[in-house]
């Protein structure tokens, strides 16, 4: 059983948790700096090529998924560092699988935004 001391008592609170949440991670990942940073760039970027709603939405999506994954990766990090703070080859292994989901998401977001923007990119210049 969950410990009542930990719950949120309303929506308002587990709102206001999940953004101290998100906050800690934009402070203390330079990853998740970087990523927010592209995030706002593909954002812009997409009303500048004046993208449609169904391009928007999968930029949309598979942005949010890189972030996402960061969020994650932190997590799990930050768990096995609690778990054990030392140096063990093992930890990496598990923390180096955790990051691999990041990069993975990442290369997938980069292979939409060309086929998104390398079409509009092309026109652009012609």
């Amino acid at each position: 059983m969950i410990n009542k001391i930990w719950q949120h008592k309303n929506m308002k609170e587990s709102f206001l948790g999940a953004l101290r949440g998100l906050e800690a991670v934009i402070k203390k990942e330079r990853n998740a700096k970087v990523i927010f940073l592209i995030g706002i760039i593909v954002i812009i970027a997409g009303v500048y090529f004046n993208l449609s709603a169904d391009e928007f939405a999968i930029l949309i999506i598979v942005t949010s998924g890189v972030f996402v994954c960061e969020v994650f990766n932190t997590l799990v990090e930050n768990i096995l560092d609690i778990i054990n703070p030392r140096y063990d080859n093992k930890i990496k292994i598990l923390k180096d699988i955790s990051s691999s989901a990041v990069l993975l998401s990442s290369i997938g977001a980069v292979a939409i935004g060309i086929l998104i923007f390398l079409p509009k990119i092309f026109n652009l210049l012609h």
